[in-house]
């Protein structure tokens, strides 16, 4: 049985899928404690469901929204080595996309189904967590699939364009996001950083905060 905190169907609030309708599926469980994380009710046991339940609930939600996407999170999702549970969903469901939101911290085995898109958030400094990420995973990253995004303060922006160009040496044509923590940077501040270093990447906000505010559930 897979331990789900929360599961609703929301806005997407930050890369790759902002502003698209979402199925949002929160697992339970972290293995780290970031100084910014906005789930701290993470471990938080709402629904315990096997591998048929999920595909029936998402059934469920495709008959009433069919275009929709779906996104596993955390807490994260891939503690457990649920790795191999949310691929024979994403089997099952192969006209679906699914967008897998992780910190990074576990390797990651798979990369053979195109409907699986792994996001790694690679944590800053000021999340406590930097020495965390799994840089093994960064070569196998996809071009057209998955991509590396960074949640920045201030103080975590020289050690971004480290990573920037760490990341790019090993795997030059993967996307990557930057996103400004919620109330420690200005988006503004963080738009200029990137166009004053001529990064090649992209400014991701947390829609869904703009949109409801601090709110659970949305």
């Amino acid at each position: 049985m897979l331990n789900i905190c929360e599961k609703y169907i929301t806005i997407s609030g930050e890369a790759p899928i902002i502003g698209e309708p979402t199925y949002l599926v929160r697992f339970s469980g972290c293995n780290l404690s970031c100084s910014y994380c906005d789930s701290i009710y993470k471990d938080e046991v709402q629904y315990r469901m096997s591998l048929e339940d999920i595909i029936e609930d998402i059934e469920q939600i495709v008959r009433i929204y069919s275009d929709i996407k779906i996104l596993f999170t955390g807490g994260e999702p891939l503690l457990n080595k649920k790795e191999i549970v949310i691929n024979k969903i994403a089997e099952y469901f192969d006209y679906l996309n699914f967008y897998i939101e992780t910190n990074g911290s576990i390797e990651i085995s798979d990369f053979s189904n195109k409907n699986v898109h792994y996001v790694l958030d690679w944590k800053t400094p000021s999340s406590g967590c930097a020495n965390s990420f799994c840089k093994g995973n960064v070569k196998n990253l996809r071009m057209y699939n998955d991509c590396v995004k960074f949640v920045v303060g201030e103080e975590d922006l020289d050690w971004t364009r480290d990573k920037i160009d760490y990341i790019l040496k090993r795997n030059p044509f993967i996307s990557i996001y930057l996103s400004p923590q919620w109330g420690k940077i200005e988006a503004s501040r963080l738009a200029e950083f990137i166009i004053n270093n001529r990064l090649p990447v992209k400014l991701s906000i947390q829609l869904h905060k703009i949109i409801w505010g601090e709110r659970r559930g949305v």
